[in-house]
């Protein structure tokens, strides 16, 4: 058990990020290079495996393909710059689709100071 807080109500400074999550991180994209999310939301993942389920479940209609990169690279202040672009404020962490109501759930960190 871990004793990491996992309230999604908490704001999460860029340094204390790094603590929640794997050392590569995983993003979905539909053109090689911007994440997709669904503003407010981004979903990180700790496996490309994780994140092509995840795709697939969505059904969103795009091809949305895995990207890994390491996870200090996402906590820099460009990539948090970028997200700030794309309107995300809340990260959900390897997120799951409820199969009956077709909610996402998970943990979800709440970016501090992006908006």
């Amino acid at each position: 058990m871990s004793d990491r807080p996992t309230d999604s109500a908490a704001p999460r400074a860029p340094g204390e990020l790094i603590s929640f999550l794997p050392p590569r991180v995983w993003y979905l994209t539909s053109n090689g290079d911007t994440m997709w999310c669904r503003r407010p939301y981004g979903f990180w993942f700790s496996s490309g495996e994780a994140a092509a389920t995840f795709a697939a479940a969505m059904g969103t209609g795009d091809e949305l393909t895995p990207i890994g990169i390491d996870a200090h690279d996402l906590v820099t202040d460009d990539a948090l710059a970028a997200l700030r672009e794309l309107d995300v404020t809340r990260i959900f962490i390897d997120p799951q689709i409820d199969a009956a109501s077709g909610d996402v759930h998970g943990t979800i960190l709440r970016l501090e100071g992006l908006n």
